[in-house]
């Protein structure tokens, strides 16, 4: 019996850890390790080619890239002698001294709440290790890991830790003791009953009670800077994710309730001020952009109106620029058109707003021209001509014609610019045509090939 001792001994059936640490007999085969190596020795040759030439070179080009790619992300084991060193250097997390924490870079925001989901990356060694024993770079196609505190689904010195630092984008190291980890006794065999380096990236926080923890607030606690900008910050995050999903009433709730709590906050520094009222700019705007997105024109033109009792909309580009989409929809083609071209002005760069005002003059001219040909028929008059003869073909006198037509049926200042290079026969031809249409005038400048020709509305 005690040379079956002598070696590891190997389960024929798994077990759990519920099962690992309550009261359970084990019924150990003395016969196991005979009936194996007689398995093998008897064993079909064919089953089992050149196994005892095989190369380990792969398992070596693993473990190195595990190591490689710890390196990279920043989850490379530090240098030192021992865990008591190390943890010499580390803050205590609990007052047994179970969890000890070192923060490498701080975060940006407040502390991870007790019950928020966390994104994070992280790599476990035993002491003087370099490959980890568990990585979330083995898992989940080497994407970080999403994790929901408060459910009892991590160790507890992970999640003590990770509700101690100020995140997202933090690192941090921990060095977790067996009691805080898997138990005294460790999971046999890959997990061990001893300390624990943990070296940890956490990328993204997400609140998902700050609301319900808001309104369970005293009013003194709701009105504190602090308390807004992290509750607003949960409610702005959860409302993203949702307009991702197109769950746009959704998100309008959010943005909704991230209002009334900025509304509710008394800042103390004009700094903060400043900050509320920027908060509130980015909320009516993400209204502005959910409501469009849900065919509600008239909501877009209140949330754009609630803009102008905060900031000065006329230097402000996408709030003009959903005021002319909230009158586009409405059919008021004109007003869309003027907040448009404000917009651009801001913007000369911006491809969208040009696209649009590109497609809208389109339409506008066409609509002009169907519209300059129901006038004279009403009052059976006829599209002006000329009875001049011009040394140019057909076509082109036509289209300069319908381009006449469709400028003097606009009921604004409009300018056309016709191509460089155009011959005398051609300017004389398009002088000629203007010339029939009292509110349109010829603007030319340059000579020779730098000859630059424009077509003008003058309003009457």
């Amino acid at each position: 019996m005690e040379q079956v001792f002598q070696e590891p001994v190997q389960l024929s059936k798994g077990i759990n850890l519920r099962e690992l640490t309550s009261e359970m007999e084990f019924q150990i085969d003395v016969d196991f390790q005979n009936r194996k190596t007689e398995m093998f020795i008897n064993g079909d040759d064919d089953l089992f080619p050149e196994m005892g030439d095989e190369d380990d070179s792969d398992g070596e080009d693993t473990l190195r890239n595990i190591e490689e790619t710890t390196k990279k992300m920043m989850l490379a084991s530090p240098d030192y002698l021992s865990f008591e060193e190390l943890g010499a250097n580390m803050i205590d997390c609990m007052s047994t001294g179970d969890v000890k924490m070192l923060i490498i870079e701080e975060g940006k925001g407040p502390l991870v709440p007790v019950d928020s989901e966390v994104t994070i990356h992280y790599a476990a060694y035993w002491e003087k290790a370099v490959i980890p024993f568990d990585s979330t770079l083995t898992m989940n196609m080497g994407a970080p890991k999403r994790l929901r505190l408060g459910t009892g689904k991590i160790i507890p010195g992970l999640e003590i830790g990770l509700t101690m630092v100020k995140g997202p984008q933090a690192r941090l190291n921990l060095l977790v003791q067996p009691a805080a980890a898997w138990g005294p006794r460790g999971v046999p065999p890959r997990i061990r009953p001893e300390p624990a380096l943990f070296v940890i990236v956490l990328y993204d926080v997400k609140d998902n009670y700050a609301a319900t923890r808001f309104n369970d607030l005293p009013m003194a606690e709701q009105t504190k800077y602090e308390v807004t900008l992290r509750t607003v910050n949960a409610l702005r995050a959860d409302a993203k994710e949702l307009y991702k999903k197109k769950k746009y009433a959704k998100a309008i709730k959010n943005y909704q309730q991230a209002i009334s709590v900025l509304c509710l906050s008394r800042p103390g520094t004009a700094d903060e001020e400043v900050d509320i009222k920027n908060n509130k700019v980015n909320a009516y705007l993400n209204l502005a952009v959910c409501y469009y997105k849900m065919n509600k024109p008239k909501h877009v033109l209140n949330m754009c109106e609630c803009l102008d009792r905060l900031i000065d909309t006329e230097k402000h580009c996408k709030a003009l620029y959903y005021y002319g989409k909230a009158h586009e929809m409405l059919g008021k083609t004109e007003m869309a058109i003027k907040y448009y071209k404000k917009a651009l002005k801001l913007e000369p760069k911006n491809k969208e707003i040009g696209k649009i005002l590109a497609d809208l003059d389109t339409k506008t001219k066409d609509f002009a021209v169907n519209e300059k040909a129901m006038w004279l028929k009403a009052f059976n008059s006829e599209v002006p001509a000329t009875n001049a003869v011009y040394d140019v073909d057909a076509t082109f006198q036509s289209d300069v014609l319908d381009m006449c037509q469709s400028l003097a049926g606009r009921s604004e200042f409009a300018k056309f610019d016709l191509p460089v290079g155009l011959t005398k026969n051609e300017v004389d031809c398009i002088k000629g045509i203007v010339s029939d249409f009292g509110c349109l005038s010829v603007d030319v400048s340059g000579e020779g090939r730098n000859k630059k020709v424009c077509i003008v509305k003058k309003i009457v």
